[in-house]
């Protein structure tokens, strides 16, 4: 591991290039980094075949690049989950989905997790610390190293992002900057347990990226039972806020994300209690039948109760799909890849 060098992606992109002209180079030499990290995906200054050799040694002893190692990896038909460790000891997961035929990338924005939700292995150890957005992004260069740019980044790995907001909000500026990876702002999601200050923030912002809020459960008090971190604001409240995203963004339609546990959060009641939540928003429903690798206790509803569950909220109006997990065959869900190297 390198010693504890400032990491290059925590420069802002003008403070890279005050680097680089301070230093007498033309300010076209900062642009050349830029492209070397964010879409070539370099993860070694000596690659950086297109800047002097003076430069490139210069930036080797000033800053650490990727600034984390491999610490294992899994990979399924067509996931590919790594965990990667930081200087600190510090160790997160990141994964890469294949689309199509392009990548989606799963970032992480927290070591650890510390909302504690019932069926979720991130949230087993606590949060540790949150990670700067130098060690966001330096997760998307590792796997658009090995997969190539992605069409698609998704914040919903380990942590809520949004209690990280500032470096999130910093690594989306990035990931959507035109100099560096120049993704479109609709390809970005943030996710979230639904924290409702935050949520409220984003409105205001309108960055016009995507904001998907994990529901899972329809009544207050098994809410707080499933999602103890998440239990401050009401289901009322989230809603509202939620409301108020959608309206700041011109209608932009909020994705729910639902988890669905048999013979806990899959009954009839249920489904007639979310469709009076989600009918008066803009919104997605992402129904997801759990993963069962690691929770004996919490089980996926059987295929025929989980079609009949969808065609009640279809029946009624609600924009509905079956999200399936593309890591369960490697075990790929949240923090469990973590667990096992930790073990």
């Amino acid at each position: 591991m390198p010693d504890r060098l400032p990491l290059i992606y925590d420069l802002e992109l003008p403070e890279l290039g005050a680097w680089t002209t301070a230093r007498g180079e033309k300010p076209y030499r900062a642009r050349q980094v830029c492209e070397w990290l964010y879409q070539k995906f370099a993860l070694v200054f000596e690659s950086m075949t297109s800047l002097p050799g003076a430069l490139r040694d210069q930036l080797n002893e000033a800053f650490a690049l990727p600034g984390c190692e491999v610490l294992a990896e899994q990979a399924g038909e067509q996931t590919s989950k790594l965990l990667l460790g930081f200087v600190d000891g510090a160790e997160v997961e990141c994964v890469s989905m294949q689309m199509d035929l392009s990548p989606t990338f799963c970032l992480s924005t927290q070591v650890g997790c510390a909302m504690g939700c019932a069926f979720c292995a991130s949230t087993l150890a606590g949060c540790e610390r949150n990670l700067s957005a130098g060690e966001v992004l330096a997760q998307a260069t590792v796997l658009g190293a090995r997969h190539g740019r992605p069409r698609n980044v998704v914040f919903m790995g380990m942590g809520d992002p949004l209690l990280n907001l500032e470096a999130t909000l910093t690594a989306v500026q990035r990931l959507t900057d035109k100099a560096a990876f120049g993704l479109s702002p609709r390809r970005v999601t943030i996710a979230t347990c639904g924290i409702v200050p935050q949520i409220r923030e984003l409105a205001k912002l309108n960055l016009g990226v995507n904001l998907a809020v994990s529901l899972n459960s329809t009544r207050e008090e098994q809410r707080r039972e499933l999602m103890p971190g998440a239990a401050r604001w009401s289901l009322a409240e989230l809603m509202a806020a939620c409301g108020e995203f959608s309206e700041a963004t011109g209608g932009q339609p909020v994705t729910f994300t639902y988890v669905l546990l048999r013979e806990v959060n899959d009954f009839d009641a249920d489904a007639d209690r979310l469709v009076h939540l989600l009918r008066p928003l803009r919104h997605h429903l992402n129904l997801i039948p759990l993963n069962p690798v690691e929770h004996a206790l919490l089980r996926p509803p059987s295929e025929q109760h989980l079609r009949h569950f969808v065609d009640m909220l279809q029946r009624r109006g609600i924009n509905v799909s079956v999200r399936r997990s593309k890591g369960g065959e490697i075990e790929a869900a949240c923090g469990q890849l973590r667990r096992r190297h930790r073990n």
